[in-house]
């Protein structure tokens, strides 16, 4: 007897869920510790003293990323949940971006934010995948019986 493998969208929906979660845990982790995370972005250099409020931004930005996926996730619409998961790739796209703009290292830009994206794009397109809902026909209208008088 042969296991059946999992759909793709149920694959997409849990590369989603754990993205959604890790992105939550570094959102808190630079809302926690920004100093000890700011070298793991990328850039040549990061906000010290009181420019280190940028790097909450970041924290922020992240742990909402994070908890709009799951919120959507947890709505149950797995086509949204695809579109939702796809706009969100292009924030990986954009740090991806700034890091070689800005004099970064190419590695990270390349082998984490660029692989982020890649793997954020997987999981929402296999969200997609999947047959679309076929829309409902709408039953006849009830028929009310006339009053006898």
């Amino acid at each position: 007897m042969s296991a059946k493998l999992p759909s793709r969208t149920t694959v997409g929906t849990v590369l989603t869920v754990v993205g959604a979660l890790f992105i939550g845990y570094v959102g808190v982790s630079y809302l926690l510790a920004p100093q000890s995370m700011a070298p793991n972005f990328g850039l040549p250099s990061w906000p010290h003293g009181e420019g280190v409020g940028f790097l909450a931004v970041k924290g922020v930005r992240d742990v909402v990323s994070g908890l709009v996926i799951l919120t959507v996730a947890l709505a149950g619409n797995r086509r949204v949940l695809g579109w939702v998961t796809l706009a969100i790739a292009l924030t990986p796209i954009g740090d991806m971006f700034i890091v070689l703009l800005s004099g970064g290292a190419p590695a990270i830009a390349f082998g984490v934010h660029g692989a982020t994206a890649a793997a954020v794009i997987l999981a929402g397109s296999l969200l997609l995948s999947g047959p679309r809902p076929q829309p409902s026909t709408p039953s006849a209208a009830p028929q009310i019986p006339a009053a006898n008088s």
